[in-house]
């Protein structure tokens, strides 16, 4: 006799039919959700007799740096957004094909002595690529980017000028305000040019911390504070407070309660698993020869194979870019990628140039990879709305609800955020680099502003607005990287060191050139919105919808990271990086939550630290990636045969709940960090400048 049920119901061509259903239904999920409206801050077509602050990398400069012939970027700005995709091919005129000459012509890589050539622009029509899963690219946006002339735009370039100054300095001497340098005595002093404590003070000086003569990249509607409300939210996620100051302990952090507690670098980037083959107390074996280690140890078990959580570092306070020629080349297109100076030994991610080196060569998810690995490897719960593993424990999770679930969807939104994001700076904002304002403000200091067209004002603005004590800083700073032996430890061959008519000592007193952590400055894409701290929302987001963020008696509670004996689980390096150690100054127990905002302050701000991207670029970019990842899972919540609950906290705050279960509409509720319930559409909107209406299709 045939069982009852021996094959599935539905089945067949009812299966087929439930299943294009399905699809629909996430089609019109997609569909339904608000268009976000993208507009930039205006700067391209103000300031279109020379662009200024805008993206021109890799197009012919003249000798200050300003491109030589405009209607090349108008040209690339066409061939990015034009139907016709065929205008990169034979319509865009680079510096190659201008025929440029570079003064440094030659590096040496891995594969010794090479010819330095022309970069190609990074995917620049990506963001044309329609998705299938998730909110289509075209449908998310971005805030308008912080202006030359700006408040914000000023404490940002100070920002990224402190992190150069701090390089080097540990992050556990940052917090206390240190100015300790873990550097090669060979090389340079043992404290940098200026300590945290000072550079923090400093900050907090300027008027968009102050409040002393706030000036907005909006004229009006810019309330009592004379910020508009883009500016206003990231003032307050500096401090989460709308008139607090900075401090040590929270400068350069996320914009999250949990990124500003505990250690600077999130516990997911520092501890491993207990090995497969069970622990032994932590022997802190490197290389990992023998089978048994404890999470102290910092390897990440990935199947029976491990991942070291010890990296590579740069060369310890050595920097690029800080003379004239070489900043001239890259802007002109100059490949010195693969010019790295390293370290000779691994160690845990101490400084900050520790963190640039990790995220110059990341594979974009893999700190999220190594992040869930961990999770799932210290048998972290489940979102408790999640209908395996089941109550009576007939039920366990795998395939759904369990590793290879989570495993596949931190890395499936990662391709959707790249192509979100791409679409933001390449066709929409088209952002300088920071590299870029540092040569701006050191022509302004030259004299030669008058290069810079109708911007000239503004990047003046600008760079009156930087404290004096962080410029002669930073000027001291690039004096000692060009001198003789600096230069010869980088691996790059360069020949005429200084603007043209400029005397060296004219040059070195207003050389306030960013200095960047990689020989070829920042990527060939805009800086807004930032790729990184894209993934790190959406990446994040998935992490924190799948794993239980609560305990289970109070939902208000957020869940704490501990070992299996119930101790909190709080590392930093040692003095050297060589091992972990307990932070003795931070006993109490860090959340799981809290971590993973951390983790995802740590991967985009750590870009920051390079030099290659500016606060907002992180704090919208992140903002942006969430919404794709809440995207992803509310067309994903129908296709589940059992009814899904999770819930978790937002970046700004938001208590988020999506549910849903088979063949039914999901449900998306906010509760906003004051409490108060919030239209899903709105919270969608939050940080765009409107919406874009469209015809019901």
């Amino acid at each position: 006799m045939k069982l009852p049920y021996a094959e599935p119901d539905p089945a067949g061509s009812e299966r087929a039919r439930i299943a294009k259903k399905i699809r629909d239904l996430a089609t019109e999920i997609s569909r339904l959700q608000p268009q976000a409206m993208t507009r930039s801050n205006n700067e391209e077509s103000d300031h279109s007799d020379k662009y200024p602050a805008n993206f021109t990398k890799g197009l012919l400069h003249d000798n200050w740096g300003v491109l030589k012939n405009t209607a090349d970027y108008r040209c690339l700005v066409e061939a990015i957004n034009s139907p016709d995709r065929t205008l990169f091919e034979k319509h865009v005129a680079s510096a190659k094909t201008h025929n440029v000459i570079y003064q440094c012509d030659t590096k040496i890589t891995c594969n010794g002595k090479e010819k330095v050539g022309w970069r190609s622009w990074e995917s620049p029509r990506a963001g044309h690529v329609y998705e299938l899963e998730g909110p289509d690219a075209g449908a998310v946006g971005m805030a308008p980017a912080p202006r030359v002339g700006s408040s914000e735009l000023s404490a940002e370039m100070a920002e990224v000028y402190g992190l150069a100054i701090l390089r080097d300095v540990p992050f556990t001497e940052i917090c206390t305000g240190g100015d300790r340098q873990l550097c090669n005595e060979k090389i340079r002093s043992e404290k940098s040019l200026l300590s945290a404590d000072k550079i923090v003070d400093l900050l907090n000086g300027m008027s968009f911390y102050s409040g002393n003569d706030r000036c907005s990249s909006t004229e009006c509607n810019t309330a009592d504070t004379n910020l508009n409300q883009f500016e206003r939210n990231r003032r307050y996620a500096r401090t989460l407070s709308d008139d607090a100051l900075l401090t040590p302990q929270i400068a350069f952090r996320g914009s999250t309660k949990g990124a500003q507690v505990g250690p600077y670098i999130s516990q997911f980037m520092l501890i491993g698993t207990t090995s497969i083959a069970c622990k032994d107390g932590g022997r802190a074996s490197y290389p990992a020869k023998e089978a048994t280690f404890d999470l102290q140890d910092g390897f990440v078990s990935y199947g029976s194979l491990i991942i070291d959580q010890r990296t590579l570092t740069h060369k310890n306070c050595l920097d690029y870019m800080t003379d004239w020629q070489s900043w001239l080349d890259v802007q002109n297109g100059a490949n010195l990628k693969g010019a790295d100076v390293f370290e000779k030994e691994r160690r845990f991610i101490t400084t900050p140039r520790d963190l640039a080196t990790y995220v110059h060569y990341d594979a974009l998810y893999e700190s999220y990879l190594n992040a869930t690995l961990i999770l799932l490897g210290m048998g972290a719960k489940h979102s408790k709305g999640f209908p395996e593993p089941s109550a009576s424990g007939n039920r366990d999770a795998f395939a759904t609800y369990g590793g290879p679930h989570i495993l596949s969807l931190v890395t499936e939104v990662a391709t959707r955020c790249l192509k979100g994001v791409r679409r933001q700076k390449f066709n929409y904002h088209r952002r300088a680099r920071p590299e870029v304002m540092g040569a701006r403000f050191t022509a302004v200091c030259l004299g030669a502003g008058k290069n810079l067209g109708c911007a000239e004002e503004a990047f003046k603005k600008s760079y009156d607005n930087i404290p004096k004590p962080l410029l002669n800083a930073i000027k001291k700073h690039n004096v000692m990287q060009n001198e003789d032996s600096m230069r010869d430890m980088r691996q790059i061959h360069c020949g005429s060191f200084y603007p043209k008519d400029i005397n060296k000592d004219k040059f070195d007193k207003c050389n306030v050139l960013l200095p960047m952590a990689f020989p070829e400055g920042s990527p060939m894409h805009p800086a807004y919105g930032a790729g990184h701290a894209t993934v790190a929302g959406g990446c994040v987001t998935m992490m924190k919808a799948f794993f239980e963020m609560f305990e289970d008696c109070d939902s208000n509670v957020e869940r704490e990271l501990l070992t299996a004996d119930g101790k909190p689980i709080v590392f930093v390096p040692n003095e050297d990086g060589s091992r972990l150690v307990k932070d003795k100054k931070h006993k109490k127990a860090l959340t799981i939550q809290g971590e993973l905002d951390k983790l995802a302050a740590n991967i985009a701000i750590g870009r920051n630290m390079a030099g290659v991207h500016y606060y907002s670029d992180y704090y919208d970019s992140l903002r942006m990636g969430e919404r794709i990842a809440v995207g992803i899972l509310m067309e994903q919540a129908p296709t589940y045969g059992d009814y899904m609950e999770t819930t978790f906290k937002s970046f700004d705050g938001d208590m988020i709940t999506i549910s849903g279960e088979a063949g039914s509409c999901p449900s998306l509720t906010v509760i906003d960090r004051d409490g108060t319930p919030t239209k899903p559409k709105d919270w969608w909107l939050r940080h765009v400048i409107g919406e874009e209406f469209s015809e019901d299709l």
